[in-house]
């Protein structure tokens, strides 16, 4: 089974200053930016975590001037973060999730900007660990087997894999050959993640964007978007059909390389994206656990331990639909033609209620546009949209585990007159839920000669009455009788009794 063993959660704002390189014009304004964590080292140094990366950001410019032409800049921020988790130790399993709170920049002078964000790392340790439970009695003859039927979540497959997207875009017809690539933006949506035998099936699409300037004099900037579908085979030892996934995936990496085509004219643009898999595979499984024995012939002490065990209540994917408006802001300027949006979901709160699991967050929204301005032809709006969900999960409680998966299923936003937008969007919710079980099991059993001044001192025979909580379980084990041997006296066809039940009991002497 798997088990958390202890979790962190940090906070920490990056922020530094950015030159401008010498070989760049210098800026009057910045359109946009972007950023996107990449996680290097993630290490256990005695009770602690240590978490290496970096953020890696890009900002679009105007420059100064009356040229007003569009540029962009790529840059670093390294950091590195020690997380506090007392009982972690090589080898246990680390679960790490970042968001990335908001990204934004600012001009310090023409030739230096400043970039800024707020991280949220969660870190999950977790261990796997196995329980022994008696399920068999080898002397079963002289021994009376009580057993209860459990059935538990196990950890089948626990892995992280990458899987690689590789295709092409060619520039349509009645697009100008690209001189150069001043904004290009990769980002996942629609992804569906299948469990198959020996493998998981990835599909999706890219929705790859990219602004530039076009191999004319003027150097005009155009902009192309496409979706590009993929399917995917990732082979997973173990894996089989029916099992229960908490399956997260994510865009780690992009890059689009510019390519001459067949007449040498730069048209093509080779996509190269890698997909990062967290997977953790559950296999349901069903046993007859002996939860309780004991002999007539003889005394049996049963030592116990306390176990917790983990079962399946609920695995089901949703979708929460969204609707809102964006407006400019700005009378002055109207929006002539949207060039291209992003999103991206993030969760702020999940809470356990009576009814299932609630889920609340926002979709971050950026907006990049062509405006009736001149001077500003390209602006960019951001906002963000809330959403709220609930996950059904009847029977879920208080100290159950859950794991939730988000992503941005589909993202549409419409010009409804020249200063306000349409946003509609759909969030896809991946929800497993894990009730924890707590029980004692038998661990050892310790035999001793039966006490035969306590079993003579029982009577040779008595009328029974049945308790409100008695079970024919229980008067057999404390008259040092067996279930079979009551009902066979009293006649009766099931081992269920009522209360206030009359039940003849005789002692058996003949098998002491």
């Amino acid at each position: 089974m798997n088990r958390q063993k202890g979790k962190a959660v940090s906070q920490m704002t990056l922020d530094d200053d950015y030159n401008i390189p010498d070989n760049m014009p210098d800026a009057g304004m910045i359109i946009q930016e972007k950023g996107s964590i990449e996680i290097g080292d993630v290490r256990v140094e005695a009770g602690r975590v240590k978490v290496k990366g970096a953020l890696n950001f890009s900002v679009l410019y105007m420059e100064e001037g009356p040229e007003s032409g569009l540029h962009s800049i790529q840059g670093q921020i390294p950091f590195e973060e020690m997380m506090n988790v007392e009982d972690a130790k090589d080898g246990d399993s680390l679960r790490l999730k970042w968001m990335l709170e908001d990204v934004s920049s600012a001009l310090i002078n023409s030739r230096k900007l400043s970039v800024k964000t707020i991280v949220t790392l969660e870190l999950a340790v977790e261990e796997l660990f196995d329980v022994e439970v008696p399920v068999e009695v080898e002397d079963a003859d002289t021994v009376q087997v009580k057993t209860s039927h459990l059935s538990t979540a196990g950890l089948a497959v626990r892995k992280k894999d990458t899987c690689r997207i590789k295709d092409e875009i060619i520039l349509p017809a009645n697009k100008p050959n690209i001189r150069q690539l001043l904004w290009q933006d990769v980002t996942m949506q629609g992804t569906e993640l299948r469990l198959g035998e020996g493998e998981i099936l990835v599909k999706g699409e890219l929705l790859v964007f990219v602004l530039y300037e076009g191999e004319e004099e003027n150097g005009k900037a155009y902009w192309l978007e496409q979706a590009i579908p993929f399917s995917s085979h990732v082979d997973v030892s173990g894996c089989q059909e029916g099992m229960l996934g908490n399956l997260g995936i994510m865009l780690a990496h992009s890059d689009l390389e510019l390519k001459p085509d067949y007449d040498g004219e730069l048209r093509v643009l080779n996509l190269d994206a890698v997909l990062e898999l967290d997977i953790q595979i559950y296999e349901e499984e069903h046993l007859s656990m002996i939860c309780d024995l004991y002999s007539p012939v003889r005394e049996l002490e049963l030592i116990t331990a306390p176990t917790t065990y983990e079962s399946l209540l609920v695995c089901n994917a949703s979708k929460c639909r969204v609707a809102d408006r964006m407006k400019t802001g700005s009378p002055e300027v109207q929006i002539l033609q949207i060039c291209h949006s992003r999103g991206e979901v993030k969760v702020d709160e999940s809470t356990i209620t009576a009814d299932g699991l609630l889920v609340e967050g926002v979709i971050s929204i950026q907006v990049l546009y062509v405006t009736s301005d001149d001077n500003h032809p390209f602006l960019c709006l951001k906002g963000i949209v809330p959403f709220e969900h609930l996950v059904e999960a009847p029977g879920i409680e208080k100290n159950s585990i859950y794991y939730l998966q988000t992503s941005l299923d589909q993202l549409s936003v419409t010009m409804v007159n020249s200063g306000e937008l349409e946003v509609k969007a759909a969030v896809l919710v991946n929800a497993l839920v894990l009730n924890r079980i707590s029980m004692q099991h038998i661990s050892e059993v310790e035999e001793r000669p039966l006490d035969m001044d306590a079993v003579k001192g029982l009577p040779g025979f008595l009328i029974y009455t049945a308790q409100p909580a008695d079970t024919l379980w229980d008067i057999a084990k404390a008259y040092h009788t067996t279930v079979d041997w009551i009902c066979q006296l009293n006649e009766l066809g099931t081992d269920q009794i009522r209360q206030g039940q009359k039940l003849l009991l005789v002692k058996q002497m003949e098998n002491l």
